[in-house]
């Protein structure tokens, strides 16, 4: 049974959560789900309202996206203040905030608050791609929907297809499964040099960690704004899934091929306790990035508490 037979069927069962958490990496599919799902709870079987909710015109619905690295305090002063109204059309309220990470703390608290008490028959869909980048006390308010992973070796070869290289390919498949989103940042910036500059890095991280501090300068040059500095993030990221791929045995999952003997080597001398670590720290980068920390400070702190 997939996502939406199991969503219909609680409708059909009259058992409404009023909070979903949409968790996994296939961003697209989550949309889709949860449009269709709003369609369901808003409209039933009427074209017409369908039509609405499909143009984000329906006057009981609310879509919140963003394309900058962060969604703004107002989108949400304007979210809460529109669900606290009756619903004008039916007997329900739909708001779907699409990556839910990208809010702020001020946000993330805003909505929290809301959903703590939420009005009579209104009902949030949330979408992330980074959970672990989500307050423990909104998953504990949701009822979590799963997705299953993207194939990320099929969402690389499309994106060769577009005339990205690999290796752009691969970095890019660390941060997003949406293929326009990985488009626009190739022509943003040059990613082959981003690329390079991150794995030196890495490599830094694990061998080098006084050389690691001073090369932070170098890799903010290339990551020059917010969102590409959240992609080397996700990019070092992968970089230490694919050694931690390496050091369990699954191979066929290692991202970064050109490095795969080299992940090998790391993952030998690496301790599963310092992996999580390492882990640990990125996730906090990324809250620290959110929270409009200087990045040179996010990325300084990496190193500092990163592994001995």
């Amino acid at each position: 049974m997939d996502e939406l037979e199991r969503l219909t069927k609680a409708y059909q069962s009259n058992k409404l959560s009023h909070a979903y958490l949409f968790e996994g990496d296939d961003g697209q599919s989550m949309q889709q789900v949860a449009i269709d799902f709003t369609k369901l709870i808003l409209c039933d079987q009427d074209n017409q309202c369908q039509l609405k909710v499909e143009t984000f015109n329906h006057p009981d619905f609310m879509y919140i996206s963003s394309e900058e690295t962060t969604i703004k305090k107002d989108q949400v002063e304007q979210l809460v203040h529109h669900m606290n109204q009756l619903p004008i059309e039916g007997n329900y309220k739909v708001y779907i905030i699409e990556s839910f990470e990208k809010l702020t703390v001020q946000g993330e608290n805003s909505i929290l608050k809301f959903l703590e008490e939420p009005p009579d028959n209104t009902i949030a869909i949330l979408l992330t791609t980074k959970p672990e980048q989500i307050l423990d006390t909104i998953h504990s308010r949701c009822q979590h929907v799963y997705f299953k992973p993207i194939d990320k070796s099929m969402f690389i070869e499309r994106l060769i297809e577009r005339e990205i290289s690999r290796p752009v390919a691969e970095l890019l498949s660390t941060y997003t499964t949406q293929i326009e989103t990985a488009v626009a940042l190739n022509e943003e910036a040059d990613l082959l040099a981003l690329r390079k500059s991150i794995i030196k890095w890495c490599q830094l991280l694990l061998t080098n960690r006084s050389m690691a501090l001073i090369a932070i300068v170098d890799l903010l040059k290339l990551a020059k704004n917010r969102r590409l500095q959240l992609v080397t993030l996700a990019a070092v990221n992968g970089f230490f899934e694919d050694v931690v791929h390496a050091k369990v045995g699954m191979d066929d999952d290692i991202i970064y091929h050109d490095l795969h003997e080299e992940v090998k080597g790391f993952a030998s001398k690496l301790t599963y306790n310092q992996i999580i670590l390492i882990y640990d720290q990125i996730t906090e980068a990324h809250k620290k990035l959110n929270q409009n920390v200087n990045p040179i400070l996010v990325f300084e702190q990496i190193v500092i508490k990163g592994v001995s």
